[in-house]
């Protein structure tokens, strides 16, 4: 019995290493969905930290078990257009099913700085483009005090300074004026600095700044070409002569073009966008786009956008816009009134059928173009992405589950993996991907927010961000932090 007793020590070693957990944490019995391989079936999931590391059949044992069964378990959603960057805004963005919020239209001043403000601070990751609209201001010489000023004020009171909005409005006075050649150079060595910074490629929201030639944009499709890198871009005006300069310039120069918001863009005309990226697809061009799944705009009054004529340009009135602090419809005594004291607007501009069209299109992907949050701010804040799998998926069946999640995952991943390799790691439910999982029901998925204000989206029961829940049984976990940067391949 002696001589054994070595040999049943290790059998009871082993047996209690075996009754160990193995993970993390298990997800138990949902329906996975990884839109990428089209895997669509009942599995368990294996956690290890921030990585999935079994998708199995076979029941799995965890340190924490989670029974997910009748509900769709399915990659995180990316949001490649989101204004609202504050956890404030992320609560609700988290609700929605979001894991990784990019602001990749306007970008972000300051880049290396803003980065490093979030880090260990943000609910879901998050990342941003260069901002061309403040560093076209940045390269005219009279700006420069007041960059220097702007700097001062983030090192000491932060990006949340009224101080700092204050000065930013004087650098927003460029919109009006054009580049010099040698500002043009200059602006292109302070592109290369923001790309060092970790960004997302440009972001480049030409309708906003009408003072900028045709030349000086075409210079910098030259440079993201250069540097194969996306321009993000809100085109120049609204419908076809805007989209076609950007179409032109991303075809001729070779640059990733991927156009923002082709529903509030194209308004009528939608479809005539849709085919032209549909074509240029089809000839190998690197050019994307996407929509939202709203019938309002919205953006801040004093804008470009508002400019003398704005009424025949968009084909609306006074009445159409409504005030976001008080949800009160303008009058042309309002309109002015509030255009000079500045502020953000909803614009009722587009029809349904044109949203339809957009979400029905296998090429367009889905993006909030989520605004800062406000109580009553747009309800593409807060419901984006559920109201897409619970109006357009469930009831009017516009596109199937599966392809709506693909506009959500795996497609903004791939936009983003040329410029960000880190992002092959997201948008996919994979062994070896990053646990950014976001599980919701399938039957009372919806959006709740509206006209009057934001509300919490329903439906989504667990978020999972770099393996650390966000959402847990529907409601937000407090002083969960587990975002990171989503960094461009320039940074050093």
């Amino acid at each position: 019995m002696k001589k054994n007793l070595p040999i049943l020590c290790l059998l009871l070693s082993l047996s209690t290493f075996a009754q160990t957990p193995t993970y993390d944490l298990v997800l138990k019995g949902g329906q996975v969905i990884d839109p990428e391989t089209e895997l669509n079936a009942i599995r368990n999931i294996g956690i290890i930290g921030d990585k999935i590391v079994e998708i199995s059949q076979t029941e799995l044992s965890g340190k924490e078990v989670i029974d997910v069964s009748g509900l769709i378990v399915a990659p995180g959603f990316i949001d490649l257009h989101v204004h609202g960057m504050t956890n404030k805004a992320h609560e609700y963005q988290a609700r929605d099913g979001v894991t990784t919020a990019l602001e990749l239209e306007g970008g972000r001043d300051f880049l290396r700085e803003w980065l490093a403000s979030k880090k260990g601070n943000s609910i879901v990751n998050f990342g941003a483009t260069v901002p061309h609209s403040t560093i076209r201001a940045m390269a005219m010489q009279q700006y420069q005090p007041y960059v220097t000023q702007a700097k001062k004020i983030i090192a000491a009171e932060g990006f949340g300074s009224m101080n700092l909005t204050k000065v930013m409005i004087n650098l927003g006075k460029s919109a009006y004026q054009s580049l010099s050649d040698s500002e043009i150079e200059t602006m292109k060595v302070l592109l290369a600095e923001e790309l060092s910074a970790g960004a997302l490629g440009i972001g480049v929201p030409v309708g906003y700044y009408p003072g900028s030639k045709h030349g000086e944009i075409y210079r910098v499709y030259e440079f993201a070409a250069a540097k194969q890198v996306p321009i993000f871009s809100h085109t120049r005006g609204f419908g076809m002569p805007g989209i076609q300069e950007a179409i032109a310039n991303a075809t001729t120069s070779g640059a990733p073009l991927h156009i923002v918001h082709a529903n509030s863009l194209s308004l009528g005309e939608i479809q005539v966008t849709l085919d032209m990226v549909a074509s240029a697809q089809k000839r190998g061009l690197d050019i994307t786009t996407e929509v939202y799944p709203y019938t309002a705009a919205s953006t801040s009054l004093e804008s470009a956008i508002f400019d003398e004529g704005w009424q025949e340009k968009l084909g609306i009135t006074y009445e159409d816009i409504q005030w976001e602090a008080t949800s009160e419809r303008l009058t042309e005594a309002t309109f002015k009134a509030y255009r000079a004291k500045g502020g953000v607007v909803i614009i009722h501009m587009m029809k349904p059928e044109w949203i339809v069209k957009g979400i029905k299109d296998k090429r367009t992907m889905i993006g909030s173009d989520g605004m800062p949050y406000a109580p009553g701010a747009h309800p593409r804040t807060a419901g984006t992405f559920s109201r897409v799998l619970g109006r357009y998926v469930r009831e009017q069946k516009v596109i199937d589950l599966m392809t709506a999640l693909k506009k959500m995952t795996i497609m903004p991943a791939k936009r983003l993996e040329g410029v960000a390799p880190m992002m092959r790691q997201k948008g996919r439910i994979q062994v070896g991907t990053d646990a950014d999982i976001t599980i919701f029901n399938p039957n009372t998925i919806i959006d709740k927010a509206d006209f009057k204000g934001l509300q919490f989206s329903e439906g989504v029961e667990y978020v999972l961000i770099n393996g650390v829940f966000v959402v847990k049984e529907g409601e937000n976990v407090k002083g969960a932090f587990p975002g990171k940067a989503i960094i461009g391949k320039y940074r050093n």
